[in-house]
């Protein structure tokens, strides 16, 4: 028998500490020699990345599953700042940057023991980070992106490594930014992507091919494709000497190849096979020997694997039960390898074996706090938003097998907001929004306009209308809900981080409709994230915006702290101190501003953390203030006990 409680007061075993303790994020991926390899980000560790280890010896894959580096070394680069591409694996020797001290090491299971060596130099009055990295093995050069920073100047460069005599060598720089540095089969030639400011690599990109030497050096170096306005992702050699990427320049994020100068389309359709780069190591298809491809593509928001015959133009369905994918796509002459998730799976390394077609579980088991029949599955949705655009969203239900509300009640809502924002969410199992569901919260997770994977003219549609077309959207979905009778229409709460958090604070700044909401890490004052982010989104909202100060009116305009006197609905803010992305400064200034109002908040930072929390104290922290805070401004009890969270001005 079911207990009757009101929505949003049930109890739930997936509790903050619960979903800390399983805080395991999934990083970069590498295979090597029949063996894959993956990071760990582990919460209960502060955050420290694991690089992971499993096996491939028949049927003994996934039970061979160990840490690999020695000691509590943990794997980070941040270029960039969200970084990615931290490490490579080549016929055992693993090349990876430490978040130490951002330096390159070389760890040789072949020798001694626990040997670690350094093979890039201590600098002085500089820092250098690395990433993305590709050997060439035959000369026996280590090739990166490099950032270095030298007071407040940032220099990204493409560079060799010499491993015997550890010289490092400029390739290529003039370019702001470099990624995907990608070596032919024989070694001989080199490929890679670079960009300027204001442009971000998903805005225009430019492919690159030169030739390699043995010294490390290159000539010839000239473009192949891209330019303004044409996005370059993934570009990549096949066996035979034929270089692939994927480009948007028909609308649409298809395959191409490069062939003695001809240019051939290879998935002409209407969907995207990329995602947006904002960390280095991402991949969405690969190239098989026999020169066919499997690749993943978008379809409603989902992700979906395909067969590819470039001779005959035949893309065929791969069925399998995952609707998302992280990380890149990997394959050998046998299987493919991925991380993969499902409505109802958890997020997991696999083995695709290509012959079988079956599927093999390599990492351990999971271990989801929740049970099947407590775990809400979301139902994807379209809508109309202003000028009747379509969006879309996916929404989950309030669901507890222990509990029920009272008849003819309403759940309350929570909006939530992804970062980005060009970027996209999907329906894959999440525990952050399974811990409000299973407490009788609804969801509604939206892909507004100006995401990822719905086509360019959808992802263009928040250029110059950041903080308008993502606000108006998520309005636009609950709305939707509330028509549907689905939710309660006051009790409607909204949550971001990052840009997520900007759409968050212009939800409750220039609309009425939102009883309460959190912006974690959110952006207040424009005018001063264009003058304190860091380089690689320093020149990001000449587009989402417009360019400053040319547009400093506009700037103001769609900034919540310069119009606070609009604001009534109590806000939740938490912040990392150490974050380089959006500054402290953001959160406190729009403290300040309610509290100067007298309007219900609470302000959390949260000491030594950066843009999005890794440590597991300030995940359980977080997580408890917002439930708090939530029960609180909604006047709902409830049997679980929290600490108390200090909200000012709360009558």
């Amino acid at each position: 028998m079911k207990k009757i409680k009101p929505y949003g007061s049930w109890k739930s075993n997936l509790t903050a500490e619960v979903l800390a303790r399983k805080g395991r994020k999934y990083g970069h991926l590498n295979i090597d020699n029949g063996s894959m390899y993956w990071l760990e980000v582990r919460a209960m560790e502060n955050g420290r990345g694991v690089l992971m280890r499993s096996k491939a010896s028949g049927a003994d894959i996934g039970e061979d599953i160990e840490e690999v580096l020695p000691g509590d070394i943990s794997v980070r680069t941040r270029v960039h700042e969200y970084g990615g591409g931290d490490y490579l694996v080549v016929d055992g020797r693993i090349f990876y940057s430490s978040a130490e001290d951002n330096r390159v090491y070389l760890y040789d299971e072949s020798l001694d023991a626990g040997q670690v060596k350094a093979i890039t130099p201590v600098e002085v009055n500089k820092e250098s980070r690395y990433a993305d990295f590709c050997i060439d093995v035959l000369h026996k050069n280590l090739i990166a992106v490099r950032e270095t920073h030298i007071d407040s100047d940032v220099i990204n460069e493409l560079i060799s490594i010499n491993l015997e005599s550890l010289e490092v060598n400029v390739i290529h720089a003039g370019f702001d930014f470099y990624s995907f540095p990608r070596l032919s089969k024989k070694g001989q030639r080199i490929c890679w992507t670079c960009w300027n400011q204001p442009d971000m690599p998903w805005d225009s990109s430019e492919l690159w091919l030169a030739d390699f030497h043995a010294d490390g050096s290159i000539d010839a170096a000239h473009r192949v494709t891209g330019g303004k306005g044409v996005s370059i992702f993934q570009p990549q050699w096949g066996d035979d000497g034929v270089l692939h990427y994927i480009s948007d320049k028909s609308g649409w994020t298809n395959i191409y190849s490069h062939r003695e100068g001809m240019l051939n389309a290879l998935t002409p359709i209407d969907r995207d096979f990329a995602t947006p780069q904002w960390i280095f190591g991402l991949g969405t298809y690969v190239i098989n020997s026999d020169g066919t491809l499997y690749a993943l593509n978008f379809e409603r928001g989902e992700q979906h694997l395909s067969h590819i015959d470039p001779s005959s133009g035949h893309i065929e369905p791969v069925p399998l039960p995952f609707k998302a994918f992280s990380g890149p796509l990997l394959a050998d002459d046998k299987a493919l390898y991925f991380c993969a998730s499902g409505p109802a799976d958890d997020s997991a390394m696999y083995r695709y074996d290509i012959q079988s077609k079956s599927c093999q579980l390599l990492s351990e088991p999971s271990t989801f706090p929740l049970s099947s029949e407590n775990i809400s599955v979301a139902e994807p949705i379209s809508f109309n938003s202003e000028n009747n655009r379509l969006c879309h969203a996916f929404y989950y239900p309030p669901l507890n097998a222990e509990f029920q509300a009272p008849e003819g009640s309403s759940p309350p809502l929570i909006v939530m907001s992804h970062g980005g924002p060009t970027a996209f969410t999907d329906n894959s199992l999440n525990a952050d929004i399974q811990f409000w569901t299973n407490r009788g919260f609804a969801v509604v997770d939206v892909n507004y306009g100006g995401s990822t994977g719905f086509g360019k003219k959808y992802k263009e549609l928040l250029s110059g209308e950041w903080g308008v077309v993502d606000v108006e959207d998520c309005v636009a979905a609950a709305n939707y809900l509330v028509e549907k009778r689905l939710v309660d229409k006051d009790k409607l709460l909204i949550r971001g981080g990052s840009a997520g958090g900007y759409t968050t604070l212009c939800a409750l700044t220039f609309y009425d409709i939102f009883a309460a909401g959190m912006s974690r890490y959110g952006v207040a004052d424009l005018e001063s994230l264009a003058a304190d982010s860091h380089k690689f989104e320093a020149r990001y909202l000449d587009k989402m915006v417009g360019p400053y100060p040319e547009k400093k009116v506009l700037y103001q305009s769609r900034s919540p702290i310069h119009h606070t006197d609009q604001l009534s609905c109590p806000i939740l803010l938490l912040q990392g101190s150490e974050d380089k992305v959006v500054p402290p400064g953001q959160a406190e200034s729009m403290a300040a501003a309610l509290d100067e109002k007298k309007i219900p908040y609470a302000y959390v930072l949260f000491e030594g953390e950066g843009h999005g929390f890794r440590q597991s104290e300030t995940i359980i922290k977080a997580l408890n203030a917002e439930l708090s805070f939530y029960r609180s401004i909604l006047c709902i009890d409830s049997e679980e006990s929290l600490d108390s969270l200090k909200i000012k001005h709360l009558k």
